[in-house]
């Protein structure tokens, strides 16, 4: 039994290091470098966004999600706190739905009562271009486009607060 358990422990970890090391991001997305950019539509309107439109002026937080996924609709309740104490001092935050129906994702909006933008990503190609492999995915881009963080859990606030633009002092006349 025991050399059993220790086969499988071994072979899980084979799996893992070995698809650690297939799939593991590309110069581009990984912290470190510069974002790559990208244009998804906005959920229920007509807007498009464009990451590049924050560069140099925001930083934002991408949190790549959908639906169905318990860990995604868990961090619903943080991403809002974060929406209500960030979004004054200039974080935007952004969740990306792969590859949902567009009533669906607006119906789960207003019954989660959900406070920041949503992008549709319909054909997953934002997803892929990031490679995402596993929702949620989270990944923090400072004001110059760098991504600062990339993990399956949401930054912490001490890193978000790192990125957030300094207040301008006043001058004295």
């Amino acid at each position: 039994m025991k050399t059993k358990v220790w086969f499988l422990i071994l072979i899980v970890t084979f799996h893992f290091a070995f698809l650690t090391s297939v799939f593991s991001a590309a110069p581009g997305i990984d912290v470190g470098n510069k974002s790559v950019d990208f244009s998804l539509k906005v959920l229920s309107s007509t807007e498009t966004f464009k990451l590049s439109n924050y560069d140099g002026k925001n930083p934002v937080l991408l949190n790549f999600f959908a639906t169905w996924c318990p860990a995604c609709v868990g961090e619903i309740p943080e991403l809002n706190e974060l929406q209500k104490k960030y979004a004054q001092k200039g974080l935007s935050i952004v969740s990306i739905n792969i590859q949902e129906k567009e009533e669906k994702v607006a119906n789960f909006v207003k019954r989660k009562k959900i406070l920041h933008k949503i992008l549709l990503d319909a054909n997953a190609e934002v997803a892929k271009k990031f490679k995402v492999y596993g929702i949620p995915t989270n990944i923090l881009i400072d004001s110059k486009g760098v991504i600062v963080f990339r993990g399956n859990n949401l930054p912490d606030e001490s890193e978000i607060e790192k990125v957030l633009p300094k207040p301008k002092k006043k001058i004295k006349k």
